[in-house]
């Protein structure tokens, strides 16, 4: 069994026990992808990727919806600091935060990882404040 099939068999079953909200992407090409939906407030996904010439990376996505673009949240971003590599993408209907990390560096379980990216994502979409557009005021 290789690194990313290990990684891969932790999840199922750390998911099966705690966290059965995962669904896993059987089309997926590039590793291994599972989403949840966290009622209606936002959507997750979790990825483990590995390519020849780099290690394993697992990522974490949540997708947060098109009201965030009227807050701070790219300067919060921009501003922590994170054991793992933050990223934020603007999309048309939807902002998507992202945290990944290298197996090299992962200090934790592939579920320890999530619940570690979840609470920093979380505290930093509560740390955005809304922004006032006084055009419409």
């Amino acid at each position: 069994m290789n690194l990313i099939h290990y990684y891969r068999q932790q999840f199922v079953e750390l998911t099966a026990q705690f966290e059965k909200v995962w669904e896993e992407d059987s089309q997926y090409k590039f590793g291994f992808l599972w989403r949840s939906q966290v009622s209606n407030s936002y959507k997750e996904m979790f990825q483990m990727t590995q390519t020849r010439q780099e290690p394993l990376y697992l990522m974490y996505a949540m997708e947060l919806p098109e009201s965030y673009k009227r807050t701070n949240i790219s300067e919060v971003i921009k501003n922590v600091v994170s054991a793992y590599e933050l990223s934020m993408y603007v999309f048309s209907s939807k902002i998507m935060l992202t945290s990944c990390v290298s197996i090299e560096n992962l200090q934790q379980t592939s579920l320890g990882f999530i619940h570690q990216a979840r609470a920093e994502m979380i505290d930093l979409v509560f740390s955005a404040i809304k922004q006032v557009d006084y055009e419409t005021v």
